[in-house]
């Protein structure tokens, strides 16, 4: 068996535990948001511009910012941001900071035609989703660090709920005021919706107990050397399996994503077809596999939870296959997007409380953006070329060699042996 190393305790937060349920839930929304417009929903806007699939795959890679969160985690963990940080503490400070990051970087999407000017929007969208890993980098430090270990779950359910949400409102929302108004005012419309949970931020998000902590270094790089070294100590008591397990779990969900709008394009959905099913419908159902997976966490072990969500979550991918050769039919498209929605939200409410408990320590962000980085990096790296590959094999096949990647992530979850205080 695989060893996980033991977490650490935490800090906490004088706030209500419903209080913290409440904004980790604000701020899962936060993070949701931007997700799909510089990705999914995005990916169906450039479809409906003509631009190829080759261009889409490669215009994934905006979502390998999500996996370069480490760069930024030791400031956030180090630096307070001066009189913003001492008026708001640390971590709100940061993730306030990000979201008007994101909102400039939405206004730059919303400026942008990717029909005539595909560079500009291009470059906003990157500018976007690097905004959004820092405020989920941001996010993940306050979540671990305003409540202990034996409160994540709670917190991590409620994240999902918001980011799932928030995930409708950027998918069935922006497709319906894009099929309405056009895409350039869908995308004014969510720069809109990101300064409102901005304010937000200030005033509701409770303080960890951290964010009091003085946190300016008297010397250029003094205080980067603690979480860095913490860091090092994590990776070193951390099993390479343990390591690769998080770093392939999500792949079959990575990849069938980048491939998912574009195939409901060229299948010839309408804009509110697809609202309407793969989001609306499947937000419902997102949020319903939420809470299963947030109920199934405190009934089973955290190990056999993510055994479960890989399984479900590689098997979808055969409905999507299943889908592209059926062709234009709402009853299958509605079928893959349930089955889809409630897998990946098990695998991913399993896999967010595996890492924060490893990330528990003084230094939450540094690790939490390390792990989340190791997760997202592999799968989004390969996405970049899914075009390419789904241009040769043609939709079916594409789907099918994404079902096998789940394998590997399987094996190493077989072999996994979790943490004590993770066991129910």
């Amino acid at each position: 068996m695989v060893e996980t190393p033991q977490p650490e305790a935490v800090a906490g937060s004088s706030a209500p535990i419903t209080v913290r349920r409440l904004a980790s839930g604000v701020l899962g929304y936060a993070s949701g948001l931007p997700l799909l417009l510089v990705l999914g929903t995005f990916a169906f806007r450039l479809r409906e511009a003509g631009v190829s699939l080759e261009a889409i795959g490669l215009l994934s890679w905006a979502s390998i910012a999500y996996s370069l969160k480490f760069l930024i985690a030791p400031f956030m963990d180090s630096y307070s941001l001066g009189p913003l940080g001492r008026a708001l503490g640390r971590r709100r400070a940061w993730i306030l900071l990000a979201q008007i990051g994101v909102a400039f970087g939405l206004v730059g999407m919303a400026m942008g035609d990717p029909a005539t000017g595909l560079p500009l929007v291009a470059t906003a969208c990157f500018l976007t989703a690097a905004a959004s890993a820092t405020q989920d980098a941001a996010v993940d430090g306050w979540r671990v660090e305003v409540a202990g270990a034996q409160e994540q779950g709670l917190l991590v359910a409620a994240y999902q709920l918001g980011y799932r949400l928030a995930l409708l409102t950027a998918g069935a929302g922006a497709l319906y005021l894009a099929q309405d108004f056009g895409w350039n005012s869908s995308y004014w419309v969510m720069a809109a919706i990101m300064v409102a949970i901005a304010l937000l931020t200030v005033a509701f998000i409770p303080k960890t107990a951290r964010d009091l902590e003085p946190s300016e270094p008297r010397a250029p790089g003094e205080a980067l050397r603690a979480p860095v070294k913490d860091l090092l100590g994590l990776v070193a008591a951390t099993p390479i399996a343990v390591l690769l397990m998080i770093g392939l779990y999500r792949m079959p969900d990575q990849l069938a994503n980048v491939m998912s709008s574009p195939l409901y394009k060229d299948l010839g959905f309408t804009n509110k077809e697809i609202a309407n099913v793969t989001k609306v419908f499947g937000i419902v159902l997102s949020i319903a596999g939420a809470f299963l997976g947030g109920w199934m966490l405190t009934k089973m072990r955290l190990k056999t939870v993510l055994i479960v969500g890989i399984v479900a979550s590689a098997a979808t991918n055969l409905f999507y296959g299943a889908l592209a050769q059926v062709g234009h039919s709402i009853v299958m498209l509605t079928a893959t997007i349930g089955f889809d929605n409630v897998a990946s939200s098990i695998a991913g409410t399993a896999l967010i409380a595996f890492m924060s408990k490893l990330a528990a320590s003084e230094f939450s962000a540094t690790r939490y953006a390390v792990l989340s980085s190791i997760y997202a990096l592999p799968g989004h790296l390969l996405a970049g070329g899914s075009g390419f590959v789904a241009v040769q094999t043609g939709y079916p096949v594409y789907f099918f060699l994404t079902f096998l990647s789940g394998a590997p992530a399987l094996v190493l979850c077989l072999l996994l042996s979790e943490p004590k205080s993770s066991e129910t």
